[in-house]
């Protein structure tokens, strides 16, 4: 019931899960089942707000995990088994369907495979207004990255899949079914990220945002010929008006924000930690990209020059 009230106060997005993630081990509920989410949806879409949705189906989720328990593979690298590809089929259909059924717009955060490319595609190409981020992470790494020396660094719920998924995520971002590119931020230490080992335990979210224009740029612009245009939309200008706020941000025009990102296309070295300052590890130490941010405005302020932050925090 206050849905309305805080749409019209200026916040006209608000964020869901459908499902639980793992068991609880204390009560505590992320999910929100469908009948609810259809009540909401009816509130969001009759006050022209905008709901995001972490869409896995939270029966296919739990029963995974107590299947996996069962026959005793429980290590993270099994992450793709419970959060799985058919879970992103089936609960992206169901939560676009009832989109459908309620005139609601909905941006589905997280996509991670290719099912989940397909059926916003599906939906867009008959006008619903439903948009979809990924992730750099989930675009660059897979299922076999969990293999590595502390693999466990590369999770973010749902989970990494397969080449074919990452495939799919970028020639979605590349056509357009895939709207934006975000990050998923968490600003975890070595420690804290390595302290899960299991599927009931390992801790999700990525050190993302300092890295997500420069990779995008790379594996985006230089490496697959995305436009400029459609990098700027992907990074940028999409969110901006998906959300609400355009053409204050996301684009360069007479009364806008001067929010300018300036990227060297020339800077061309494997990343590592000295260029990197959100933790004490990341996942793209010794990532060769061609193409970097180096100077960085905030409403006309210079924050970013020569890739050393000169403004005040």
């Amino acid at each position: 019931s206050q849905i309305g009230e805080v749409i019209k106060a200026g916040f006209p997005s608000m964020k869901l899960f459908t499902t639980n993630i793992r068991p609880a081990v204390v009560p505590k509920k992320y999910g929100v089942d469908m009948g609810r989410v259809a009540h909401m949806m009816e509130q969001v879409a009759a006050n022209g707000g905008i709901l995001m949705v972490h869409a896995e189906d939270d029966e296919i989720v739990m029963y995974n995990h107590e299947r996996l328990q069962a026959e005793n593979r429980i290590g993270f690298q099994y992450l793709p088994l419970v959060h799985s590809k058919m879970s992103e089929d089936v609960s992206f259909r169901r939560v676009i369907r009832v989109a459908q059924w309620t005139n609601c717009a909905v941006y589905m955060v997280h996509v991670s495979a290719k099912e989940g490319v397909g059926a916003i595609e599906e939906a867009r190409a008959q006008g619903l207004p439903v948009y979809g981020e990924t992730l750099h992470n989930y675009a660059s790494f897979t299922a076999e990255d969990y293999s590595r020396p502390h693999g466990e660094i590369y999770q973010t719920f749902p989970s990494l899949k397969y080449d074919e998924d990452r495939t799919a995520l970028w020639n979605g971002l590349l056509t357009g079914s895939i709207s934006c590119m975000s990050t998923d931020e968490t600003c975890t230490s070595f420690e804290m990220k390595t302290s899960g080992k299991t599927i009931w335990d390992v801790v999700g979210g990525h050190l993302g945002t300092e890295t997500r224009v420069g990779i995008t740029y790379t594996e985006g612009v230089v490496n697959r010929g995305m436009t400029l245009q459609r990098f700027v939309d992907v990074i940028a200008t999409n969110a901006a008006k998906i959300f609400g706020l355009y053409p204050r941000k996301g684009v360069i025009a007479p009364g806008s924000d001067a929010d300018i990102v300036f990227i060297d296309p020339n800077f061309r070295k494997k990343l590592t930690l000295d260029d990197l300052h959100a933790s004490d590890y990341s996942i793209w130490e010794g990532w060769e990209v061609a193409g970097w941010p180096v100077f960085t405005m905030i409403r006309g302020e210079v924050m970013l020059e020569d890739r050393k932050l000169v403004g005040k925090q």
